[in-house]
């Protein structure tokens, strides 16, 4: 990892600017499918409490407008307009991680979609810390967890401030990116359609009970009886979207470990207002300057760009999430989030 990746994670991590032509900002869960409540769970804080949008309460205090799942229990949700893939976060979800003693209490839960609310696709899991118990009440740092949700802040909330819930950078939350399940055995088989989700379905994650998709044991803070506490769902891309007028702003890690970003507009370049770029790490803004010396143009075309990182970001001992966001001249929000798992 070279000296400029070393001395400010921010040039990685700005790095990841997703596209879309989102939403409405107003497009959150319409309706509760299911909900099985696991022990523990509490009834003071039921599943009605996940529709609408997120009301986080900050870095430093979680949200108490949520839905204890209970351990090992679900929540399915219904939407609207069914959820759609296109580059960059297609969702976020939100549970009330909160920050002490430098890192992140957290409770995660997996995250499943699909078309039928029958058959649901998990998306992939990788759980980077330690493979023992975590004190319970304790803290993780942010990046731990990937393709789950439980181990970011909401700084969004619809009732006090004016942040957009799409906005990962800014916002909070974790971002899920539908082409992450491309692969999987139900989207092959055309059972589960990426371009019309109409549930999202979110599991407790028991504590040491269950692996992550390379078969680590996965641990939280909840201990024996906590359980992630689910605030809220917001769409990125639904099937109301025009997509051939979206932003266009992607992140991948390559095959040699090197990240690539992929930012532009369906309209062409031009259209993408990069006065409204905007980038974080950890929830702390970057400024645009911090991270564009970590990178290099690949390629270009008069639609995009697609800039490679001068270093390798897998094995290169960062941990941390970086998100980003942008707008179009039209005023589509896109965002993006990858966790950098060292």
């Amino acid at each position: 990892m070279s000296l400029v990746f070393r001395s400010c994670a921010v040039a990685i991590v700005t790095a990841c600017v997703a596209s879309s032509s989102l939403a409405s900002s107003g497009a959150f869960a319409t309706s509760v499918v299911q909900f099985v409540p696991g022990p523990s769970a509490n009834p003071s804080f039921p599943a009605s409490n996940v529709l609408g949008g997120p009301t986080g309460g900050g870095l430093a205090n979680g949200s108490v407008h949520v839905c204890v799942l209970g351990v090992g229990g679900s929540l399915t949700l219904g939407f609207a307009s069914p959820i759609v893939d296109g580059p960059g976060a297609d969702f976020v979800a939100f549970e009330n991680a909160l920050t002490f003693g430098g890192g992140v209490f957290t409770e995660v839960a997996a995250v499943e979609v699909s078309t039928d609310g029958v058959n649901f696709a998990r998306f992939p899991t990788r759980y980077v810390g330690p493979q023992v118990a975590q004190p319970a009440f304790g803290t993780l740092p942010m990046g731990t967890f990937s393709g789950l949700v439980g181990g970011m802040p909401i700084l969004t909330n619809v009732a006090t401030n004016a942040i957009d819930p799409r906005d990962l950078p800014n916002g909070g939350g974790e971002g899920f990116d539908l082409a992450e399940l491309a692969n999987d055995a139900l989207v092959q088989s055309n059972v589960v359609d990426l371009g019309d989700i109409r549930f999202v379905r979110i599991v407790d994650v028991p504590a040491g009970l269950v692996q992550d998709s390379a078969g680590a044991l996965i641990f939280d803070n909840g201990g024996a009886n906590g359980s992630a506490d689910i605030d809220a769902v917001a769409v990125v891309r639904d099937q109301t979207d025009s997509l051939v007028h979206a932003p266009i702003v992607d992140l991948r890690i390559d095959a040699s470990g090197f990240l690539e970003v992929e930012l532009g507009d369906a309209d062409g370049f031009g259209d993408l207002d990069l006065a409204t770029l905007s980038a974080s790490f950890d929830l702390t803004p970057l400024p645009l300057t911090s991270w564009l010396p970590a990178f290099t143009i690949v390629s270009s075309d008069a639609s995009k760009v697609t800039l490679r990182s001068l270093a390798p970001t897998v094995g290169s001992g960062i941990l941390g999430v970086f998100a980003v966001s942008a707008r179009d001249h039209s005023g589509d929000l896109a965002a993006d989030q990858t966790m950098l798992q060292r």
